[in-house]
């Protein structure tokens, strides 16, 4: 079941992907890229909520190397799927979203890295249900509940998490 659910969503996150390039007037070149995104035999890694600061969403990419190293490793490859937005007013929560979109088209994490913008409840589900593994990274105490943590447990995704709110 949760092969089958992985692999819809790596489908969904390909299709996804390709109206967001379309949207933002990529070529051809890049667009068929995006139909070849992410590995179904991969761990996947889900990170999808709203974007503050304290949610550290950036957290991964402090040390590039090491993520380098992970991300391509021959044998256990690793791929991340972040999606989500930020407030409106929330420029540093914004400029976050845009530090990993950056980092996603950096040759070394292409296939490797996705951002999904326009994050709803669709989006949500399909994370929800397809990851291997649920990523919170919160600055302590600032983690109230968790509750994205919570829909990815009840669909049997393991949380990778520091001691707050869950």
């Amino acid at each position: 079941t949760h092969a089958a659910r992985k692999q819809k969503l790596v489908d969904f996150v390909r299709e996804r992907v390709v109206r967001q390039y379309r949207r933002h007037g990529e070529g051809p070149q890049r667009l068929s890229r995006a139909t070849t995104l992410l590995d179904p035999e991969a761990l996947t890694i889900g990170f999808a909520r709203r974007f503050a600061t304290y949610k550290r969403a950036t957290l991964l990419f402090r040390d590039l190397e090491r993520l380098t190293r992970i991300i391509g490793h021959k044998d256990r490859p690793v791929q991340i799927i972040f999606a989500g937005k930020a407030h409106p007013a929330d420029n540093p929560g914004k400029e976050l979203i845009r530090q990993i979109v950056h980092h996603a088209r950096r040759p070394v994490f292409r296939n490797r890295i996705v951002f999904i913008e326009d994050y709803d409840m669709v989006v949500a589900r399909y994370l929800v249900q397809g990851v291997d593994v649920w990523l919170n990274t919160p600055r302590r105490p600032h983690e109230a509940s968790g509750t994205s943590g919570m829909k990815a447990t009840a669909n049997g995704a393991p949380n990778l998490s520091i001691l707050d709110g869950w």
